[in-house]
């Protein structure tokens, strides 16, 4: 707005200063909504934007499809989660399924994995969370470790899942088959979860672990069929959202309508319900909402900024070697937009020029892949991170430190593999 002059220069110190403020305020544990406010008036302060114009960017991103989508999506999550806890059913699906799996070790990995085949949902994290945590109890394991079990095993399983919006776009944009972009990040994935379950579980092996009590005769069946019931809100809105094509939120509406009626008394049905709808009312979270609401706001001013594509063209020109570029840009937009489809539909249009027809190939393209992710995982503006360290209370500045460890393990995966393709 004070860039009257649309400087580059400014308008590209504008983006890294809203980056700094937003990991040093992080880091001071600032709430999210107040550290995103201060980085997007950071942005409309330094683009070249007049101040009418920036109103009309902050309304349109306000209004957005894109807005209402992941407001009402997270919302809903929220407050089926906690009508879901609070009324039990947490309790009993985790209870049978501990039945049923014994090593609560794989149990850790088997709710944030199982949980990401909801690819679609934003903020997904949040529905696994109460599962990992209690899990987790049982291996006394500390918050930060819960944490980090409920991202590293949802994001690895979300990177190779067929119906990703972002491997759908890379696709798109690409050439490449889904199926080729997949016979590149499968082994990459299989190698990080080995090395990830080493480092989060070394502390608690088997011998550690206290031996469940024999399975009872007869009890296999009853136990599978309280996981099914137990877990019927998520899958009747998983069926309705991915089958059916049922807008999502409202395919949530009916896994909460689903979840008033489990293990409803016989008796006192009316003041069950009355009971739970006040349940359901409790559990609405202002902060989480307001919070997904700015890093909406925050990407779209982020993706106003044309200091990007003028930087790329520049460092190019320079000389700066093309797989550094490769490697850096797909990061960089993902760490700063928290959002790996718009990571890759800014990197791509503007790597594709530079590559040669020998560059078309899943080795580069893969790699860009990897990058996108590795950034947007460890991402500040991650809605998965900030859900995560909301419920786990965490030090998210630690927690973020933690994440971006594992990205670059990826990352560095990705590129050793690249080497035989």
């Amino acid at each position: 707005m004070l860039n009257w002059i649309g400087s580059d220069f400014i308008e590209g110190a504008g983006v890294i200063i809203s980056i700094f403020l937003i990991i040093y305020l992080i880091r001071n544990k600032w709430k999210m909504y107040w550290v995103l406010l201060i980085a997007i008036a950071v942005l409309a302060i330094t683009n070249s934007s007049t101040g009418s114009e920036n109103l009309a960017i902050l309304y349109h991103s306000l209004t957005s499809y894109t807005a209402f989508y992941l407001v009402s999506m997270v919302v809903a999550i929220v407050l089926m989660g906690h009508l879901h806890q609070e009324i039990g059913a947490m309790q009993q699906l985790v209870d049978n399924l501990r039945y049923l799996v014994r090593d609560p070790r794989a149990l850790l990995m088997i709710f944030p994995a199982t949980i990401s085949l909801f690819s679609t949902v934003p903020g997904g994290a949040i529905i696994s969370a109460p599962m990992v945590e209690e899990t987790g109890q049982k291996l006394n394991m500390s918050p930060t470790e819960l944490a980090m079990s409920n991202m590293v095993y949802r994001h690895l399983i979300v990177l190779i899942t067929p119906f990703n919006s972002s491997l759908v776009l890379a696709s798109g944009i690409t050439g490449i088959s889904i199926a080729g972009y997949l016979g590149f990040t499968v082994p990459v994935i299989a190698i990080v979860f080995l090395i990830a379950t080493i480092i989060l579980f070394y502390r608690y092996p088997r011998s550690s672990i206290e031996e469940s009590e024999p399975r009872e005769k007869g009890r296999t069946k009853p136990a599978l069929a309280a996981v099914l019931t137990s877990a019927a809100p998520y899958l009747l809105a998983m069926v309705l959202g991915l089958a059916f094509g049922v807008f999502f939120p409202l395919a949530l509406l009916a896994g909460i309508a689903v979840c008033f009626f489990i293990n409803l008394p016989v008796e006192g049905k009316t003041e069950a319900l009355r009971s739970r709808f006040l349940i359901l009312l409790k559990g609405f979270n202002w902060p989480i909402a307001l919070s997904t609401l700015t890093i909406v706001v925050y990407k779209d001013f982020m993706l106003e900024a044309e200091s990007f594509q003028q930087a790329v063209f520049f460092l190019v020109e320079q000389g700066l070697p093309l797989m550094v570029l490769i490697v850096v840009l797909p990061f960089i937009t993902g760490f700063i937009t928290g959002n790996n489809t718009a990571s890759l539909g800014i990197a791509l249009p503007v790597l594709i020029p530079f590559l040669g027809p020998e560059m078309f190939s899943v080795r580069y393209f893969g790699i860009i892949y990897l990058s996108s992710y590795a950034g947007y995982f460890g991402s500040p503006v991650h809605l998965c991170t900030y859900l995560t360290n909301e419920y786990f209370k965490t030090p998210l500045y630690s927690l973020i430190k933690q994440v971006n460890i594992y990205g670059a393990i990826m990352l560095m995966v990705g590129l050793i593999l690249a080497i035989f393709y």
